[in-house]
């Protein structure tokens, strides 16, 4: 099927969809908290886990939030001094307002208010980061008056939009029911139908775009927008989303890694289904479309083994468990699973239909209930997770191959180095040997004041030097766009890379290719082309783990698990192919100890670097790595 310039905007009726919404006649396919038929065959396993959550909440008081942690981010840069609190609030009312529909008892219903009051007593439900109206410059502290639509004042409204849902009769009967909607409709609806298309993020390939349409589209749907409001924000809705398909890789890619593909082609399937429940033909219409399918398969493409994913840009191999310092959602694969089966995508529903059942409570009610409640992903059996296919995603530049075997997964990028959430890693190769990571991208910790400034590759995770990609003399890749790699040729399990124009002129690369050949193991053959001789070659290889020599000039690698499970040896390479003669290379090891609590949840408490050093170059030279499985 062609793909239209405006998807959304041709398939959805915006006059039907405003009336659907604002007559509250949109079908909502998740039970109330009054269907205790329903609710009561709930698997005993996600029952207990919403249980057991709400017995430890509930002992605890509310976490306060107060002017001068809002007031930290501008005095020390500190992002965790509001967020951890803000966040915990929202976090304590999903499980309460789960908890008091799993279970018929009323003793969560006072918790469950006063979380309510807590919310809508916030002087503003936009992050101190993100307080900025459109054209204007950031606020130290919030106007009430001019509320600012960022990700999670449109979280917060989709929260308490879904309490209102589950739980109305309770809210009805106190009198809240309306004060809740009055604010909803205060800091979510009118300031993105009258101020929407005026934000950076309108019509854009950001995650912003659709995390923030597809919670504004739920607020106007669950609590049913009055007409005049649900005229202005449907058509726009339509038109942002509309704005993101057109921009997003033809390839179904996500820049941003897989952590954000969770909020970002993940939201986008949100928004399509939140829209569903007034125009199933329209929805329809729209997830027949290839790109829907393409962005569905990126998961599978990227996935490691169990809980591991290829986690390059600002992502993570695998969510660490909740703790102090760690906001990371879970990634439920229920929606996956009804994403993938929407848009007919066979391997990557079997994949997501591998992950156990059970629901994980650190995430949003919507996504609770797809886990919860979603028919085939329920009936769906527990499988084998099928193998991942190999695939070349030219527009986002991405190469996902196993060996003939499976024993062996590689993730290798091109691209370049403005991409959104990017760390400097044009080049960069992920490995994965027997299901666990051995070759990494370490990911992203904590974000500061400086995350999304000038400032941002002063965090030594972002830099180059942690990733897998050579140096000469110290030099870092550059900073923008213009700091890319040429694809060379890219057949079956091979790409060749050009890498010299991600670095600067002060480097003195004049070439520098990367081939790639997957086999029944990973062959690297770096060759290279320098200003003069003399230069100090390095290739930098991040590892889960410290390796050891094997003794035969080789290094064996071990994944996180700490289970040895390859080899990587310098070799001499295939002599037909050679453009330069091999040169002498030194090898060192460096263990890098992690403070960062999201870092040290993925990882453990190291991670590892072996660097691979020619100390003075000749102009022309070749270096040949390979890593084979044990």
């Amino acid at each position: 099927m062609p793909c239209s310039t405006t998807p959304l905007t041709s398939a959805f009726c915006a006059e039907q969809l405003t009336q659907t919404i604002a007559a509250g006649a949109a079908q909502v396919p998740f039970p109330r908290a009054t269907d205790r038929a329903t609710w009561a065959r709930i698997d005993a396993a996600s029952r207990a886990e919403i249980l057991s959550h709400a017995e430890e909440l509930v002992a605890q008081p509310w976490p306060v939030l107060t002017l001068t942690q809002r007031l930290a981010f501008e005095r020390t840069g500190s992002r965790r001094a509001f967020e951890a609190p803000y966040f915990d609030r929202r976090r304590r009312l999903v499980i309460l307002a789960l908890a008091a529909t799993a279970d018929p008892a009323p003793r969560w219903a006072d918790d469950l208010i006063d979380g309510i009051g807590l919310l809508l007593e916030e002087l503003s439900w936009c992050l101190p980061a993100h307080d900025t109206p459109p054209g204007g410059q950031r606020r130290r502290l919030p106007d009430p008056d001019d509320p600012v639509l960022d990700l999670f004042a449109a979280e917060t409204g989709a929260l308490l939009a879904w309490i209102g849902y589950l739980h109305a009769d309770l809210l009805a009967g106190l009198g809240l029911h309306t004060r809740l909607r009055a604010e909803v409709a205060a800091r979510v609806l009118r300031p993105f139908a009258h101020r929407g298309a005026e934000h950076w993020w309108f019509g854009d390939q950001s995650n912003w775009n659709p995390w923030i349409v597809a919670n504004v589209l739920a607020c106007a749907t669950l609590l049913a927008a009055e007409e005049h409001l649900a005229a202005v924000i449907v058509p726009q809705a339509l038109a942002s989303l509309d704005g993101y398909l057109a921009n997003v890789p033809p390839d179904g890619g996500c820049a941003e890694g897989i952590l954000y593909w969770w909020r970002s082609p993940a939201c986008l399937f949100e928004a399509l289904d939140v829209l569903s429940w007034s125009d199933p033909a329209g929805a329809e219409q729209v997830l027949a479309q290839p790109l829907l399918a393409a962005m569905a398969r990126y998961p599978l493409l990227t996935h490691l083994g169990g809980d591991w994913w290829a986690s390059l840009a600002d992502g993570v191999a695998r969510v660490p468990d909740p703790g102090p310092g760690i906001d990371k959602e879970r990634h439920p694969p229920a929606l996956w699973h009804r994403f993938a089966t929407a848009v007919g995508a066979a391997d990557p529903a079997a994949l997501a239909a591998s992950f156990p059942r059970n629901l994980q409570v650190h995430q949003p009610v919507y996504r609770c209930l797809v886990t919860l409640f979603d028919a085939g992903w329920r009936a769906t059996p527990v499988t084998e997770p099928p193998p991942a296919p190999d695939a070349w995603l030219p527009h986002t530049q991405l190469l996902t191959v196993s060996s003939p075997d499976h024993r062996l997964r590689l993730v290798a990028k091109g691209g370049h180095n403005d991409e959104p959430h990017n760390h400097l890693d044009v080049g960069s190769v992920v490995l994965a040997a027997g299901g666990e990571p051995v070759l990494i991208d370490v990911g992203t910790g904590q974000y500061s004041a400086a995350s999304f400034t000038s400032g941002r590759y002063a965090t030594w995770f972002t830099q180059s030097q942690f990733h897998c990609v050579p140096e000469v003399d110290g030099v870092a890749q550059g900073v923008g766009a213009r700091f890319r790699a040429e694809v060379l040729t890219q057949v079956g399990r091979t790409l060749d890379l050009e890498l010299a124009g991600a670095y600067p002129v002060e480097a003195g690369i004049r070439s520098w290719r990367r081939s790639l050949q997957v086999t029944d193991a990973l062959q690297v053959t770096e060759t290279w082309v320098l200003d003069r001789p003399g230069h100090q070659v390095r290739l930098h290889l991040m590892l889960p783990q410290v390796p050891e020599q094997d003794g035969e000039g080789g290094w064996l690698l071990r994944g996180p698990s700490g289970a040895a499970r390859a080899v990587l040896t310098l070799s001499p390479g295939d002599a037909a192919a050679r453009h330069a003669p091999a040169a002498p290379v030194t090898s060192a090891v460096e263990q890098i100890d992690l403070a960062d609590p999201i870092l040290r949840g993925v990882w453990g408490d190291q991670i590892a670097r072996l660097t691979l050093t020619v100390a003075a170059a000749p102009p022309r030279g070749q270096v040949t790595w390979s890593v084979r499985m044990l």
